[in-house]
């Protein structure tokens, strides 16, 4: 199978309207992904479709909110109705909270890992049988969080759950064909930093201590993502892979 034949595959990406999410799903595009793009933001998701078109590749959009129990269903219905069997899947929807443990009351910590974690693993459930008829991929977005940082225990669990969730199914799905990965970048030039000053405080002061002493862009970390999804990563399994300028050196 060649490496165009693979992007040509149908994709789903979450969190698609702004951010990292938009970057992946333009990158996806433009190697040839039919795309199925989820978010609840109607109107970024509408622009990140727009800026994915004239490539040559089907582009649908579907607005739901992943802490609705009901949506991995309709995301996986609404995928094979436009794209047929889904070949790859890349969990990047992601929130955040700001604030210490006793600030997190449970409708914020189950909003995190409602979005950030446990809507994953329902779509991966819902999507099982398709992917391991197109030997697909997993591509969960993860963080340099998994280190832990004060004031966002809810997200941090969230992707240090996502990391590890990503290693069991590369276990039970690999004997199916099926690869899953996950990226974790670090600090990232976004909208989700732009809009935590503290956070962005945090990064200022901590980029200046990195070997690559600046944030990341959006499509550094698309490019990690488009390939773990692609047969230029096929013996590449169970792995997390930092994107973060050498934070994990440490």
């Amino acid at each position: 199978m060649t490496e165009a034949r693979f992007m040509q595959r149908p994709a789903i990406v979450t969190g698609a309207a702004r951010g990292i999410g938009r970057a992946i799903a333009i990158r996806l595009a433009n190697e040839g992904a039919p795309l199925l793009l989820v978010d609840r933001d109607a109107t970024g998701l509408a622009e990140t479709a727009d800026k994915c078109s004239g490539q040559g590749t089907a582009i649908e959009t579907l607005v739901a909110d992943l802490q609705d129990r009901a949506a991995p269903r309709r995301i996986a219905d609404a995928a094979r109705t436009a794209h047929g069997a889904i070949a790859v899947l890349v969990n990047n929807a992601g929130v955040e909270f700001r604030g210490n443990v006793a600030a997190h009351g449970d409708a914020a910590w189950d909003r995190v890992i409602d979005i950030d974690l446990s809507a994953a693993f329902r779509l991966v459930r819902e999507l099982t049988d398709d992917l391991a008829a197109t030997r697909g991929a997993i591509v969960n977005l993860a963080s340099v969080a998994v280190v832990g940082f004060a004031g966002q225990a809810a997200y941090d669990a969230s992707k240090g759950g996502l990391a590890t969730l990503t290693r069991s199914l590369a276990v039970e799905l690999g004997p199916m064909g099926v690869r899953a990965n996950s990226v974790a970048p670090g600090f990232v030039d976004t909208e989700m930093l732009k809009e935590a000053p503290d956070l962005a405080a945090v990064a200022e002061r901590l980029v200046a201590t990195l070997p690559i002493a600046r944030t990341g862009r959006v499509e550094e970390i698309a490019a990690a993502v488009a390939w773990l999804a692609s047969e230029r990563a096929s013996y590449v399994t169970g792995h997390t892979l930092f994107v973060d300028g050498g934070w994990m050196r440490r």
